[in-house]
């Protein structure tokens, strides 16, 4: 059986896209779990879980703009990873 193997910039468009799977699924949770905060009283804790989704959002379009520039996604990538 013959093995692939992939160049590292295959890898970094795997590595990529899994990131921002896995950032999509934390800013989900971050946000409930600020909401939670909020929810308690913890007016400042909600804030700053806020500023943290924001902050990953920013993150993630700077991802995306890597992604693009090494080609996009790389075809067949289909892994989710769940944290929820």
């Amino acid at each position: 059986m013959t093995e692939k193997h992939y160049s590292d910039i295959e890898k970094l468009q795997v590595l990529i896209s899994h990131w921002l799977e896995h950032n999509e699924s934390h800013g989900r949770e971050y946000a409930r779990w600020g909401e939670v905060a909020r929810e308690a009283g913890h007016e400042s804790a909600a804030e700053h879980i806020g500023r943290a989704v924001a902050l990953l959002a920013e993150a993630d379009r700077a991802l995306e703009q890597a992604l693009q520039a090494v080609g996009g996604p790389r075809q067949g990538h289909s892994h989710h990873h769940h944290h929820d």
